[in-house]
Protein backbone atom coordinates (compact mmCIF):
# COMPACT_ATOMS: atom_id res chain seq x y z
CA UNK A 1 0.00 0.00 0.00
CA UNK A 2 1.35 3.43 -0.83
CA UNK A 3 1.35 6.31 1.00
CA UNK A 4 -1.51 7.79 -0.90
CA UNK A 5 -3.33 4.84 0.39
CA UNK A 6 -2.94 4.86 3.82
CA UNK A 7 -3.96 8.90 4.24
CA UNK A 8 -7.45 8.30 2.09
CA UNK A 9 -8.10 5.17 4.32
CA UNK A 10 -10.25 5.27 7.84
CA UNK A 11 -9.65 3.00 9.97
CA UNK A 12 -12.97 3.58 10.86
CA UNK A 13 -14.74 2.91 7.52
CA UNK A 14 -16.15 6.39 7.54
CA UNK A 15 -17.53 7.56 3.80
CA UNK A 16 -14.72 10.74 3.58
CA UNK A 17 -17.26 12.59 1.42
CA UNK A 18 -20.21 12.38 3.70
CA UNK A 19 -17.58 12.99 6.95
CA UNK A 20 -16.51 16.17 5.62
CA UNK A 21 -20.25 17.04 4.76
CA UNK A 22 -21.99 16.25 7.89
CA UNK A 23 -18.92 18.31 9.78
CA UNK A 24 -18.73 21.24 7.71
CA UNK A 25 -22.46 21.09 7.09
CA UNK A 26 -22.68 21.51 11.02
CA UNK A 27 -20.64 23.89 11.11
CA UNK A 28 -21.27 26.06 8.39
CA UNK A 29 -25.19 25.69 9.20
CA UNK A 30 -25.09 27.24 12.88
CA UNK A 31 -22.98 30.11 11.73
CA UNK A 32 -26.00 32.45 11.47
CA UNK A 33 -26.52 31.37 15.50
CA UNK A 34 -22.99 32.21 16.43
CA UNK A 35 -22.22 29.12 17.61
CA UNK A 36 -19.36 27.07 16.43
CA UNK A 37 -19.28 23.54 17.61
CA UNK A 38 -16.39 21.18 17.87
CA UNK A 39 -16.60 17.86 16.53
CA UNK A 40 -15.57 15.11 19.11
CA UNK A 41 -16.28 12.04 17.47
CA UNK A 42 -17.40 10.26 14.41
CA UNK A 43 -19.57 6.56 13.29
CA UNK A 44 -21.29 5.22 10.60
CA UNK A 45 -24.15 4.32 13.13
CA UNK A 46 -26.96 6.97 13.87
CA UNK A 47 -28.50 6.55 17.34
CA UNK A 48 -31.39 8.61 18.76
CA UNK A 49 -30.34 8.92 22.55
CA UNK A 50 -31.37 12.50 22.85
CA UNK A 51 -35.01 13.55 23.15
CA UNK A 52 -35.34 15.93 20.30
CA UNK A 53 -34.63 14.79 16.25
CA UNK A 54 -35.37 17.31 13.33
CA UNK A 55 -35.51 15.38 10.49
CA UNK A 56 -34.93 16.74 6.76
CA UNK A 57 -35.06 14.95 3.52
CA UNK A 58 -32.64 14.89 1.19
CA UNK A 59 -34.05 14.27 -2.15
CA UNK A 60 -33.00 13.72 -6.05
CA UNK A 61 -30.18 11.52 -7.70
CA UNK A 62 -29.32 9.88 -4.10
CA UNK A 63 -32.09 10.14 -1.45
CA UNK A 64 -32.25 9.82 2.59
CA UNK A 65 -32.05 12.30 4.98
CA UNK A 66 -30.16 14.46 7.97
CA UNK A 67 -31.09 14.62 11.52
CA UNK A 68 -30.02 16.71 14.38
CA UNK A 69 -30.81 15.17 17.35
CA UNK A 70 -29.92 17.14 20.64
CA UNK A 71 -31.22 17.29 24.32
CA UNK A 72 -33.43 19.51 25.51
CA UNK A 73 -31.24 22.31 27.13
CA UNK A 74 -29.35 21.64 23.96
CA UNK A 75 -32.60 22.89 21.94
CA UNK A 76 -33.26 26.05 24.54
CA UNK A 77 -29.63 27.08 23.71
CA UNK A 78 -29.76 26.64 19.89
CA UNK A 79 -33.07 28.49 19.71
CA UNK A 80 -31.90 31.18 21.97
CA UNK A 81 -28.63 31.98 20.11
CA UNK A 82 -30.72 32.16 16.64
CA UNK A 83 -33.63 34.32 18.01
CA UNK A 84 -31.49 36.12 20.53
CA UNK A 85 -33.08 35.29 24.00
CA UNK A 86 -33.78 31.54 25.11
CA UNK A 87 -37.16 30.58 25.39
CA UNK A 88 -39.22 30.43 29.12
CA UNK A 89 -41.02 27.24 27.48
CA UNK A 90 -40.84 24.97 24.65
CA UNK A 91 -43.75 25.79 22.73
CA UNK A 92 -44.53 25.96 19.18
CA UNK A 93 -42.11 29.02 18.28
CA UNK A 94 -39.44 26.92 19.83
CA UNK A 95 -40.16 23.80 17.61
CA UNK A 96 -40.01 26.24 14.22
CA UNK A 97 -36.96 27.47 15.42
CA UNK A 98 -34.92 24.25 15.83
CA UNK A 99 -37.02 23.26 12.53
CA UNK A 100 -35.24 26.29 10.65
CA UNK A 101 -31.65 25.19 12.54
CA UNK A 102 -31.90 21.95 11.00
CA UNK A 103 -33.21 23.52 7.56
CA UNK A 104 -29.82 25.50 7.84
CA UNK A 105 -27.65 22.43 8.51
CA UNK A 106 -29.47 20.26 5.67
CA UNK A 107 -28.90 23.79 2.95
CA UNK A 108 -25.66 23.52 3.82
CA UNK A 109 -24.99 19.86 3.45
CA UNK A 110 -26.79 19.93 0.06
CA UNK A 111 -24.71 22.72 -0.67
CA UNK A 112 -21.28 20.95 0.00
CA UNK A 113 -22.62 17.13 -1.54
CA UNK A 114 -23.02 19.22 -4.78
CA UNK A 115 -20.67 17.38 -7.52
CA UNK A 116 -19.87 14.49 -5.45
CA UNK A 117 -21.05 11.14 -6.20
CA UNK A 118 -24.30 12.06 -3.02
CA UNK A 119 -25.20 15.03 -4.92
CA UNK A 120 -29.19 16.23 -4.55
CA UNK A 121 -31.72 18.53 -6.07
CA UNK A 122 -33.67 19.34 -2.83
CA UNK A 123 -34.40 19.22 0.61
CA UNK A 124 -37.47 18.63 2.06
CA UNK A 125 -39.61 20.57 5.14
CA UNK A 126 -37.91 19.50 8.36
CA UNK A 127 -40.27 17.34 10.79
CA UNK A 128 -39.64 16.54 14.49
CA UNK A 129 -39.31 13.30 16.60
CA UNK A 130 -40.14 13.81 20.32
CA UNK A 131 -38.71 11.11 22.51
CA UNK A 132 -35.26 9.32 22.83
CA UNK A 133 -34.02 6.06 21.88
CA UNK A 134 -35.75 5.41 18.63
CA UNK A 135 -34.49 2.98 16.27
CA UNK A 136 -34.20 3.80 12.27
CA UNK A 137 -33.85 0.80 9.86
CA UNK A 138 -32.48 1.95 6.05
CA UNK A 139 -32.70 -0.43 3.69
CA UNK A 140 -29.09 -2.07 2.31
CA UNK A 141 -26.90 0.34 0.54
CA UNK A 142 -27.44 3.00 2.70
CA UNK A 143 -24.28 5.01 3.64
CA UNK A 144 -24.60 6.62 7.50
CA UNK A 145 -22.34 9.17 9.08
CA UNK A 146 -22.89 10.42 12.56
CA UNK A 147 -20.88 13.26 14.37
CA UNK A 148 -20.93 14.38 17.42
CA UNK A 149 -20.31 17.85 18.64
CA UNK A 150 -19.97 19.88 22.13
CA UNK A 151 -21.71 22.94 22.88
CA UNK A 152 -19.29 24.12 24.82
CA UNK A 153 -21.13 26.63 26.71
CA UNK A 154 -23.86 24.65 28.37
CA UNK A 155 -22.18 24.31 32.14
CA UNK A 156 -20.13 21.15 32.40
CA UNK A 157 -22.67 20.20 35.94
CA UNK A 158 -24.89 19.61 32.66
CA UNK A 159 -22.87 17.19 30.87
CA UNK A 160 -25.19 15.22 28.63
CA UNK A 161 -26.73 18.18 27.34
CA UNK A 162 -23.52 19.26 25.93
CA UNK A 163 -23.24 17.03 23.20
CA UNK A 164 -25.48 16.80 19.97
CA UNK A 165 -25.16 14.60 17.00
CA UNK A 166 -25.74 15.47 13.03
CA UNK A 167 -26.26 12.03 10.82
CA UNK A 168 -26.69 12.06 6.99
CA UNK A 169 -27.81 8.53 5.66
CA UNK A 170 -28.29 8.59 1.83
CA UNK A 171 -28.85 5.65 -0.55
CA UNK A 172 -26.30 6.19 -3.31
CA UNK A 173 -28.14 5.55 -6.64
CA UNK A 174 -25.60 3.51 -9.57
CA UNK A 175 -25.12 4.79 -12.79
Amino acid sequence: MTATQTEKKSFLLIDDVLLRACVEGTTEGLSMTGIVPPPVGASRLFQATRPISVIVGLVGKNNGSMTLNLSERGMIYMVGKLVGEEPKELDESCFDAISEIGNMVAGRVKDLLAGTTYEMEHISVPSMVLGANYNVYYTRGMSTVSVEFELEDIPVMHHKDRFFSTSISLLQRLG
